[in-house]
């Protein structure tokens, strides 16, 4: 055998794609008060107060309940599950299809919307406040400090996560003093006889009670933020719960409180006559219709109120830092999702690419700000109204194309607004909650051991709750926005084929199982491939001499694989560390077959799943058989027949597959019996079995079990049966047997004791009727004592249907 070289395929920079754990507690409590205590409080609250009055506490406290439920989710499988992406990584982790796309696809437009919804709301607000103090004139478009803004905090996000977590820290800090400072100006007038008339007013209209409910939602998704930055934050086993329930209680209390003092401005005739002097109104009457069609800065002119100019301008102040604070948090965790998606082949590669000095995802952090560009534009200014319009005003499109001089009219029906993007914002979001939920209930069932750190109390009942409360404030989202959102849902799909459909099937395996180890030794042009995943290296002696002699009979080569492996947790990145421990055991296993003729190729593959690293290297390579080793016991699990790994390996393998079982005694090879009811599976069987017996000079017992009872006629066909196998094993010594016996199974287990190896076919049941085998080779397999291996030959049944029937 010639001197193999090691190849590394994957270059140093792609290796280092590890996030620092520079987010303590408070810098994780900040990432959820920070998103929460933000457009929500100062532009919600008002909002809330003009639809349902000091209802409006229950729409919050409803909306942080559900929230709630689902935080309790969060923290659990933050805790398992320590890396970027959220609610994303945890479904993806937990149901292993593509399907899970779709909550990604839900989280990376949900999180720019929430964006867009906090920087429309800072412009409208610097607008009507700033605007006039500066002497700004009226000419500059009130969205351009919302896009100044954005490119400011995207390059924040650019700069890296350090730097970014300190200034949530600051501006967090301030703005809940800020709000503590109204709350201290508004309570001295505390009338609990308005408060309660408010309510008792507005507790019966439960349609508006549950579009205001759905609208403040988004205001208790701080929790998400901390959970998709969970690779960046530390202890997170520990700090990541903390951090959600501390910010969710928090925050509950101080909505509840700004409702309040919102409830008792509007209803004090001295604030109505306040607030028509400033805004330039008729009367109290015209105030009140004012605050109903503006409820977004109600909470503005009532700190003005209280407070007095000073007061209100260090508000307002801390209200639009508050915003940009907000919508800083949201792009670092849209950025994440992204991340945590392309890692997961489900975005282009292109967006798991991390600065070479920044270190940070700067594709993904680009894309979030186009994003949320996209929605303000569109959802503001093209198919919104300018702050302050009278309701019914001409949207910005219409402006804007009469401007052009066409004679083009956008209907009003396409309104969207402020409204709209924040709808939007909570549809596509609780669609990913729901889905988080239903997780939860499959993680308990998929992993019931596993170390979670923090534990969810009732399951599934808890998760069920969530799902159906999510699932309530989803069907109360505006219908404008509900239908905006289905269409989106629809582009994601359409995205999804069109993109995979450009996608190299080769190039998709790399992404997912890299190769990042190649053993390659010159090959003569062999057209017969067999490939050999090792995992337990007490069996590589044995595996790989099954291995050469099976490849010497039909002039093929070998390929190697030893897969590094990580857990699903972990970011790919993580297994470069054991690479070199996978290199001995391929160099190991390749040096049983210097002495033979049959050239070796090894392979070093890292992934999350064995399963996915053998069934990517098989179809890359195409080989056109593997040979796989099994401990030889069966499974608790119903669905799980030999292992979870050699399981889908035989299901899913594009080739023919062999699955040995080593026997407890070691010893040569000197006869092999193979058990045959005839078939293409048997064929195969016999080949094996024919390849071993040559190389090692061992005898072959070709034999069918009959019943005792059995017929004459049914005894000659068995005969033929065995002589057909017999005849596929030539330049060998064969003997030919009718076996006996009232169970097939215990027949041959029984005849097994007599040879040193048995080789079975798989039988030719349907999938209705087999596992993986069918239950007589994966019986005989377990129980024998002896080495077993089991065929099945590829069929290339194009047809599902096919498989499934008899």
């Amino acid at each position: 055998m010639t001197d193999s070289s090691a190849e590394t395929t994957t270059d140093s920079a792609d290796i280092q794609t590890e996030l620092d754990r520079d987010i303590g507690l408070v810098g994780a409590v900040a990432l959820g008060v920070g998103t929460m205590i933000a457009a929500g409080i100062f532009v919600l609250s008002g909002l809330a107060v003009s639809n349902v009055g000091a209802a409006a506490i229950v729409s919050f406290l409803a909306a942080a309940l559900v929230a709630s439920f689902t935080a309790f989710a969060y923290a659990e499988f933050a805790a398992i599950y320590p890396e970027s992406g959220g609610g994303y990584m945890y479904v993806a982790n937990v149901f292993d299809t593509d399907l899970t796309y779709i909550v990604g696809w839900s989280m990376i437009l949900g999180y720019p919307a929430s964006a867009a919804f906090y920087l429309a709301s800072f412009s409208d607000w610097f607008y009507r406040f700033i605007y006039p103090a500066l002497s700004i004139p009226q000419a500059i478009p009130y969205w351009i400090a919302g896009l100044v803004v954005l490119a400011l905090l995207v390059g924040v996000n650019l700069k890296g996560t350090e730097e970014t977590g300190l200034f949530q820290i600051v501006v967090t800090g301030l703005k809940v003093a800020l709000i503590i400072l109204f709350l201290y100006g508004g309570l001295q007038g505390f009338d609990a006889s308005v408060v309660t008339s408010s309510m008792t007013e507005n507790l019966n209209d439960l349609r508006q009670l549950g579009l205001t409910t759905a609208l403040v939602f988004i205001t208790f998704f701080g929790f998400e933020a901390i959970a998709t930055n969970a690779e960046e934050i530390e202890k997170p086993s520990e700090n990541i719960p903390r951090a959600i329930f501390i910010s969710m209680g928090f925050v509950t209390v101080i909505y509840a409180l700004v409702v309040v003092v919102i409830v008792l401005a509007v209803n004090n005739g001295e604030f109505l006559e306040f607030l028509a002097q400033q805004a330039g109104l008729s009367g109290s009457e015209a105030a009140k219709n004012f605050v109903a069609q503006n409820g977004e800065i109600s909470m503005g002119r009532a700190a003005q109120y209280y407070l007095g100019d000073f007061g209100f301008y260090v508000i307002i102040v801390g209200a639009l830092f508050s915003m940009l604070s907000a919508a800083n948090a949201t792009i670092l965790a849209g950025s994440r999702v992204k991340l945590a998606m392309a890692r997961r082949n489900h975005l282009p590669e292109q967006f798991e690419d991390l600065h070479p000095s920044l270190n940070t995802p700067y594709k993904s952090v680009l894309l979030t700000g186009g994003l949320i560009t996209f929605y303000m534009l569109v959802f503001t200014v093209l198919l919104g109204t300018p702050p302050g319009a009278e309701e019914g005003a001409t949207m910005g499109v219409n402006n804007f194309l009469s401007s052009l001089g066409l004679g083009l009219h956008v209907p009003h029906v396409f309104h969207l607004g402020l409204h709209a993007v924040t709808h939007f914002a909570d549809f596509m979001l609780l669609g990913g909650l729901i889905f988080v939920n239903l997780a939860l209930i499959q993680s308990r069932r998929k992993r019931p051991n596993i170390d979670r750190g923090f534990t969810v109390p009732f399951v599934p009942w808890v998760p069920i709750i969530a799902v159906v409360a999510n699932l309530v404030l989803l069907v109360n989202v505006e219908p404008k926005a509900f239908v905006v959102g289905l269409l989106a849902q629809v582009i994601g799909v359409g995205f999804w084929f069109a993109w995979k459909s450009t996608d190299p099937e080769e190039t998709q395996f790399e992404r997912e199982t890299p190769t990042v180890v190649t053993e390659r030794e010159p090959s003569d042009g062999r057209e017969y491939q067999l490939a050999v995943p090792i995992a337990n290296p007490e069996h590589v002696e044995q595996m790989m001499q099954t291995a050469i002699d099976i490849a010497e009979d039909r002039d093929g080569e070998l390929l190697v694989l030893s897969a590094a492996l990580v857990p699903e947790q972990t970011p790919i990145s993580e297994s470069y560390r054991s690479v070199d421990d996978e290199r001995e055991v391929l160099r190991k296993a390749m040096s049983y077959a210097e002495d033979s003729d049959v050239p070796v190729n090894g392979i070093v593959r890292i992934g999350h799943r064995a399963s996915d690293a053998i069934l990517h290297t098989v179809e890359q390579h195409d080989c056109d058989a593997v040979l796989i080793g099994w401990r030889g016991r069966g499974s608790h699990r119903r669905e799980v027949v030999l292992g979870s790994t050699v399981d889908r390996v035989v299901k899913e393998s594009p080739c023919d597959v062999l699955v040995e079982k080593i026997g407890s005694q070691s010893a040569d090879t000197d006869s092999v019996l193979v058990p045959t009811a005839g078939g293409p599976h048997a064929e195969l069987a016999s080949k094996a079995a024919r390849a071993v017996a040559h190389a090692e000079d061992a005898t072959v017992e070709v034999a069918h079990v009959v019943s005792p009872l059995a017929s004459e006629s049914e005894r000659e066909s068995a005969r033929e049966i065995v002589a057909e196998t017999a005849a596929l094993i030539d330049d060998v010594s064969v003997t030919q047997s009718l076996l006996e016996g009232e169970n097939v199974a215990d027949t041959i287990v029984e005849r097994t004791d007599d040879h040193d190896l048995t080789v079975i076919g798989a039988t030719r049941e349907s999938e209705l009727q087999q596992l993986v085998f069918g239950a007589l080779p994966e019986t005989v397999g377990q129980r024998a004592d002896s080495t077993i291996i089991m065929t099945k030959r590829h069929l290339d049944i194009t047809s599902r249907l096919a498989q499934w029937l008899p």
